[in-house]
């Protein structure tokens, strides 16, 4: 099962997601992206895959096609992050973050200005 919560905010577009990016939920979060990219109009998007504990080849795929697209993707341990350099078939093309990175104010509003829908 996947998690998808979207944070639509000024700035950004920001995917979080939980648990395991395979199977159904591969389709489901394309589709979430596609709607939302045709959003973004000059926006950044993130897909943060901090609470991510699996990734299926075609999770890999869709990780590869969003990153080639400009998706930011931000994993929170060595193991995602080797997924998404093995996905994208370069060194790096992640970030590992500890500590949520979509709260810069200089980026997002406020929490309450957020439009937060989950999936």
């Amino acid at each position: 099962m996947l998690k998808i919560t979207i944070h639509d905010s000024i700035g950004e577009l920001w995917f979080e997601l939980e648990g395991k990016l395979s199977g159904p939920w591969v389709g489901e979060l394309r589709q979430c992206w596609r709607t939302g990219a045709s959003t973004t109009k000059g926006r950044r998007t993130v897909a943060d895959l901090r609470e991510v504990d699996f990734v299926d080849s075609d999770g890999q795929a869709l990780l590869a096609e969003m990153h080639h697209q400009g998706v930011r993707l931000v994993s929170g341990t060595p193991l995602i992050q080797a997924v998404i350099d093995e996905a994208c078939a370069t060194r790096g093309c992640g970030t590992v973050e500890e500590q949520p990175a979509r709260h810069d104010a200089s980026i997002s509003p406020t929490r309450s200005q957020h439009d937060q829908r989950a999936v």
